[in-house]
């Protein structure tokens, strides 16, 4: 048992010294897909559009370093806001909001990434990462500025629809991301990198719904 805990306290002492703080930050763009089936009295009918949103994302991710596995290879959790904006794209003469609503979503992001540090030059490193990121919609409002008064949904509770099975178009909070990058370290410094993320989980409550999120991202980060 005592020899247990003295691998475990080495093991925990080596990851803390090859710890790194890193503040990152950069561009988002995301596309919203959303198919949605009418249940009409004709028949049922199946629409689809595509949102386009823009914004950019703030944080800091900590790089435990894993060498007693493999040289550089790392583990870094991370948290980070995301705030992304655009306009909403109508689908249907059924689709209560037209293409000049605005969406504004805030997220809260924890990323669990696995990455893999390869030495060019002392100076220069590429780097890859992947694994997934656990997500929290914070703020999801549509302000649908067509309307005489202008109105502002709340997209975490129900919006009204002029079709029955769109009554019930609420989002979930919760979405998980799969995601992959590359970059490059420079003077062990100064990070530049470029990942996409795909979103897991349907993120309408419809059941007649469904709404998949995808991101792009292009950051910088800065080691501490």
């Amino acid at each position: 048992m005592k020899k247990l805990i003295v691998i475990a306290a080495a093991l925990l002492i080596g990851m803390q010294a090859n710890a790194q703080l890193i503040f990152n930050g950069g561009y988002l763009h995301a596309t919203e897909n959303s198919t949605f089936t009418e249940k009409l009295t004709s028949g049922d009918v199946t629409v689809s559009g595509t949102d386009l949103l823009d914004g950019f994302y703030a944080g800091a991710k900590y790089r435990i370093g894993l060498d007693s596995i493999t040289e550089g290879l790392s583990l870094a959790p991370g948290a980070n806001v995301s705030f992304l904006f655009g306009r909403h794209a109508q689908m249907d003469v059924f689709d209560p909001l037209d293409d000049k609503a605005v969406m504004n979503q805030i997220a809260l992001n924890a990323p669990l990434h696995i990455q893999y540090l390869f030495e060019v030059t002392p100076d220069f490193k590429l780097e890859a990462w992947a694994g997934p990121t656990f997500q929290f919609g914070i703020y999801d409002r549509v302000i649908d500025t067509d309307d005489n008064p202008t109105m502002i949904y709340n997209q975490y509770k129900t919006i009204p629809g002029t079709v029955k099975s769109r009554e019930i178009a609420a989002r979930n909070r919760f979405n998980l991301y799969l995601g992959i990058g590359l970059g490059v370290e420079v003077s062990e410094l100064i990070h530049v990198n470029v990942g996409y993320d795909f979103g897991l989980l349907n993120l309408s409550t419809n059941p007649n719904g469904k709404v998949t999120r995808n991101i792009l991202r292009i950051g910088l980060g800065y080691n501490f």
